[in-house]
Formats: C-alpha cells, structure tokens, sequence
C-alpha cells in the first residue's frame, strides 16, 4: 500500500501549481524603452497631462522610464507635430539617443556679433585654452551676454574636440528655453562656430532629471553654460545637481569648461559659491577646500560669518558700506585682474536705466485705510518681536504689502494711461499675483486697453510677451525679473523686430533684492535701448 503525502509536500506541490498557472495568466513585462523596427524611428511627445481630449491619441505609447509618450513609425502624424521633442531639449537627447542618430537643429535668422562682444569671446577662449575650468561673465544686464555664451562654448567645444554643451536657463522656461535656443541657431554661421554639437538647454528647475538614482549625472557634460547664476548662490537640490553635473568639486584636468553668466553676482561675496572651484584653482587648493565658499573667505579675512545658516556680513561690515565695497573689490579682483582674465565686467555704453521715485497722493479714505493696515502692523510686529516668533512677522510684513498694493491700483494704472498718451509701451512689474498683477491687469482692460500678462504659473508666456513685444497689447504686468526681452526692436528668431516705440517701466511694488531690482529693469533697458523707470509709492 503507498504512503500517503505528507501535508507539507501537498501544500508544495499546490503552490508550485498556482504559481504555474499565475505566471501563465500574467501578462509579458511592459518594455522600458520602445522597440524601432528597421527603417523607422521614434519620436518623444511632450503632450499635455492627461494626454490628448483626455486620452492617449492612437499610437502613442507611454514609457515610466522615458517618463514621456512615444511614437513609432515612418513619419510623425499631423496631429502630433505640435507635441515633438523640441530641438536642444533633453527630451530630443533621450530621443537621438534611442534613434542612434541626432535630429534637426533649430533654425533663426542669423546674428553677428558686436566687435566688443567677439572681444569678450575671445578672452574667454584664452583662458580655456590656458585650461582654467571656469570663466564668470558678469557685463551689464543687456550687453549681449547669450550670444557671447553661445559663440564662446561653441568655440570651446570644438577647440577641446567635445560635442556635449549643458546650459541651464532660469524661469520662465516657456519664454528662456526659446530665447537660448534661438541665440544658438542664429549663430549657426559664424566662422568660428560649428554646429556638430549636442546642445541641452533645461530650467535649473529641471536638472534632477539628468541625475540617476545612485545620485550621479546621467551624461557627461564637455562645456556648461550657467546663466542667471546667481539662483545657485545658497545650497539647494539645483545648486547640489549643478554641482555634480558640473563636477566643481572633482580635479580641474577632469572638470568641463563652465561658463557663469550674471551680472548681480550676489548681495555679497559669500553668495559666489557657483565660482568656488575656480578660486580654488587660482589658489592652486584642491576644490574640496573652497567648497564651503562663505568660510574659505572668512579664514582669509573677508568680513563675514554664520546666520542661520548663510554667510553675510559681519556686525562691523553691516554698519560700514565702505568696508563692504573694498571686501567686495577684493574678492572680485582675484578673477578681474587674473592674467588672463577669468571674470569680465563690462559696464553698458547705453549707460544704467534712469530711475526716479514718483510719489502717490492718497484720497483721505486711502489714507486712513493705509493707516489702519500700519497700526495693524505695528502691533503685530511688536507682538511677533517680544514673543521672537519670526513666521507672525512675515505674515504681517505680508498682509501689510498686500493691503498697500491694493490701495495704490488706481494710481498705478492712471500713470500708465498717461504714458500711452506720451507714446511709449508701459511695462508694470510686481511681486505678487492676487493683490498686484491681477488687479492692476484688470483696470486696465476694464477701460480697454490689452494687457500682455506674464506672472503666476501662465503657460503662454511666450505668446503674451511677443502681444507686447508686436505692439498688439501696449501694456505688460510681470513678475519676471530674469531672462526675458521687452525691450523695442529686438530681432525675432524670422528676422522681424519690435516695435521701435520707446518703453517706459513703473514698480508698482518695490523689490526687496536689489539684484531683481537691477534685473526687472534690464527687461527693457538693454541692447542700446533706453528704458526710464519708476518707482510708485
């Protein structure tokens, strides 16, 4: 008589039989990246959220490790032409990469270089070629800084024999991604240009996808072009990422040429913490040593310390301006007067933006209206002093801004009708959405006039600032202080300009930073372009 099964190998046996029959019924893994038969090729989508009407279109397929929709086939339907990778973008480098094969560049009516301009591309060729890492371009908001970049990293790139150029833009991505990518099409036929290269232009906002899960950059990066550089001046995940991709702490003979670009630096030389490798270099340390930049610079005497975590000025710097400006020097110096020279300044001969203040006459209801908010305020700033609670005092600071924003539309929008008047295109910046820019738009096109809106998270930006740009919309409210052009005559990517009607720019709110301040005007005041501003209180 056979012996009957234990329990135990029963239970086995049936379990082995419902794994069988679950791997029969699971269906095959997704594939990660898209399979491209023979004599086709694949586009990336950048499609909506949600897809299109709702839904993915018919033969698109979405990818997780892409994180990005996918068509295969011959050529690119119609209706999917406007979802296409963007030439430059990291989504046509991931695209190049699966077709073995790099598409089309981006096209734009040519541009020449200004004489001054080629000078400065020059001295930064010189230094690459003396193989310093790192070059800082800080000119004056408006002298033509991009195209400088462009024509300097191309040169670069080809006298080094690398293809690889990353350049990361500030916001609006939607009006700077643009911006770059036209400046490198419209050089494509300088002499000293060649246009084999592979180009990615991202937010600063966007490096973390050209990080891998071990924490280390996806590609290699030959040449950096780092504008608006003063967004990496405090540690933050974009600065940590810059940093990798960029290796500013690895050796300089292994480094890729960086080119930084901003002409507001900083509040002070602790906020330089994107040239710490450079200095490092001119001081023949390691870049390990410079990398907590604020302390390399104390240790050698500049006036700074520790406040909650940031480097600024000491107590005795903070009461004596004048030892601020020679601690600035100094520190500035070290690059400025380098042989050769690793830091440019040159100052715009259009000359800085006129700047007055224009004071408002408040109605006596807005007046004890203001003066309520200030008692208001008052109070809560004492409360929030004596209690030492920071948060109650910046709401209070706040509320306070906003309430007096509100006060002052009516004003704001009775200048900007007069200066349209006189004939110029009126530019109106403001910080905040709700209790500035959108009541201020608002009163302006409740007496008709079109408002170019560029704040708040609009996505046609680009298109709003070319209604103002065209002279459809005579007047623009932003909040933008970086990377976009509002200034008469600017050439357009077709070879088209401007309108060559004068601008005239008022603060409807002031700008705590300095910097913004100095940028929000080099919206306008640039190129040999002269822009007056205002500033209402």
């Amino acid at each position: 008589m056979a012996a009957r099964p234990s329990r135990k190998s029963t239970t086995k046996r049936k379990s082995s039989s419902r794994r069988a029959t679950s791997a029969k019924k699971r269906p095959a893994a997704a594939p990660t990246v898209p399979t491209i038969p023979p004599g086709q090729r694949v586009w990336l989508l950048e499609l909506p959220w949600g897809g299109l009407g709702g839904g993915t279109p018919a033969g698109a397929t979405y990818y997780k490790s892409l994180t990005a929709h996918a068509y295969v086939g011959t050529a690119l339907p119609s209706p999917l032409e406007p979802y296409a990778s963007k030439p430059y973008s990291y989504l046509r480098w991931l695209e190049d990469e699966l077709n073995g094969s790099v598409g089309p560049g981006a096209t734009a009516a040519p541009m020449r270089l200004r004489p001054e301009q080629r000078a400065d591309v020059d001295a930064i060729v010189a230094a690459a070629q003396r193989q310093f890492r790192q070059v800082h371009l800080a000119n004056d908001v408006g002298t033509g800084k991009t195209l400088v970049a462009v024509a300097a990293a191309k040169a670069i790139a080809n006298m080094r024999g690398a293809r690889t150029i990353l350049v990361t833009v500030d916001r609006p991505a939607r009006i700077t991604i643009p911006s770059w990518r036209r400046s490198i099409a419209a050089l494509g036929n300088e002499d000293l240009c060649d246009d084999d290269l592979r180009w990615i232009i991202m937010s600063s906002d966007s490096l973390g996808k050209l990080m891998a899960r071990n924490g280390r950059p996806r590609l290699k990066v030959d040449v950096a072009v780092i504008d608006e550089a003063h967004q990496f001046r405090h540690a933050s995940k974009r600065t940590s990422y810059m940093r990798r991709l960029t290796r500013m702490d690895g050796p300089h003979e292994k480094s890729p040429f960086v080119l930084t670009i901003t002409a507001t630096p900083g509040h002070h030389p602790g906020e330089w913490g994107y040239l710490s490798s450079l200095f490092a270099q001119v001081h023949d340390d390691p870049p390990t040593r410079w990398a907590d930049f604020g302390r390399a610079l104390a240790e050698r005497g500049v006036p700074l310390e520790t406040s909650y975590g940031k480097w600024t000025w000491t107590a005795e710097a903070r009461e004596s301006l004048p030892l601020q400006q020679t601690a600035i020097s100094d520190v500035r110096d070290m690059l400025l007067r380098h042989d050769p020279p690793l830091m440019l300044t040159r100052s715009a001969p259009w000359g800085p933006p006129p700047f007055d203040v224009d004071l408002v006459e408040l109605t006596p209801d807005q007046w004890r209206a203001y003066e309520l908010e200030w008692g208001d305020f008052q109070r809560e700033m004492h409360l929030a002093r004596t209690g030492n609670n920071v948060a109650r005092g910046l709401a209070a600071l706040v509320r306070l801004r906003q309430k007096a924003s509100m006060i002052r539309v009516e004003h704001t929008v009775a200048a900007a009708k007069a200066e349209l008047e006189r004939g110029y295109q009126v530019l109106i910046a403001t910080e905040m959405v709700s209790t500035a820019a959108h009541p201020v738009a608002e009163l302006l096109e409740a007496d008709g006039i079109p408002v170019a809106r560029i704040y708040g998270s609009n996505s046609q930006a680009e298109s709003e600032r070319m209604r103002f740009q065209r002279g459809e919309a005579p007047v623009v409210v932003f909040n933008t202080p970086t990377a976009i052009n509002l200034q008469a005559h600017e050439q357009f990517a077709d070879g088209t300009f401007a309108t060559d009607t004068p601008r005239r720019g008022f603060f409807h709110q002031a700008r705590y930073s300095g910097l913004l301040a100095e940028q929000t005007m080099g919206r306008a005041h640039r190129n040999h372009q002269v822009c007056a501003w205002s500033l209402l209180i």
